[in-house]
């Protein structure tokens, strides 16, 4: 089933729209946790030796991340006719730090992504909330009705939210990654609990936290005797 959007595009649902959000993290969780096995064979078609030595694994699920992340974005605009913000700035910051990791050769900068994603989401939900626009309601992109006052009230928990995961991130990476050369090839056994929590963690925290808005929301939510 689709819906229509904006630019003459369908909006995307069901599959398509899981696709989208989590296939560029299944491919990195693949990369990550399967790549060493996978990638000897793989080469061996190829007549080419890709041996992935312990440590190397996040730069392999890096460099499988990013074009898997490309190209969702680019069937989302493709589909829906029109670029999705949160895609697109999130896109720039993987292209920049992931870019940064894989010719620094410094995993440091990707492990600060979730950082820097969530702090830059607080920033611009602040931002429009002093300068009178509501840019959570263009996220949900008509999705939900509800009065002005209700969004700015939901827009002020996410803002909080997001920027406790900002803190979450950091505290956690530096602290699992203390005594591992982030520039080097060494193996790191707190990189697969930053992994593990990077991907499920911070996904079942923004469910869990986004189901908790469910009564507030629906409060707020016009009546079927009050719509037009």
């Amino acid at each position: 089933m689709t819906q229509s959007a904006p630019g003459n595009g369908q909006k995307l649902t069901g599959g398509a729209k899981f696709a989208v959000d989590m296939g560029p993290l299944g491919v990195f969780l693949i990369a990550y946790f399967f790549g060493a096995r996978l990638a000897p064979p793989l080469g061996a078609l190829f007549g080419q030796d890709w041996a992935i030595g312990e440590g190397e694994e996040m730069f392999l699920a890096v460099g499988m991340f990013m074009p898997a992340y490309f190209a969702a974005f680019g069937y989302s605009v493709w589909k829906e006719r029109r670029v999705a913000p949160m895609l697109l700035v999130t896109g720039v910051i993987i292209g920049v730090l992931g870019t940064l990791t894989l010719i620094l050769h410094n995993k440091a900068f990707f492990y600060m992504k979730p950082t820097i994603v969530y702090a830059l989401f607080t920033s611009v939900l602040a931002a429009g909330l002093f300068t009178g626009h509501n840019f959570l309601k263009i996220v949900f992109d008509g999705a939900l009705h509800m009065p002005d006052a209700a969004w700015r009230t939901l827009t002020k928990r996410y803002a909080a939210f997001f920027i406790v995961l900002a803190f979450a991130n950091e505290v956690a990476w530096r602290y699992l990654m203390r005594e591992c050369d982030l520039a080097g090839d060494a193996a790191c056994a707190g990189e697969k609990h930053w992994v593990n929590l990077k991907v499920f963690g911070f996904t079942a925290a923004s469910l869990v936290f986004t189901a908790f808005q469910a009564p507030f929301i629906v409060k707020h939510m016009p009546q079927e005797d009050e719509q037009p």
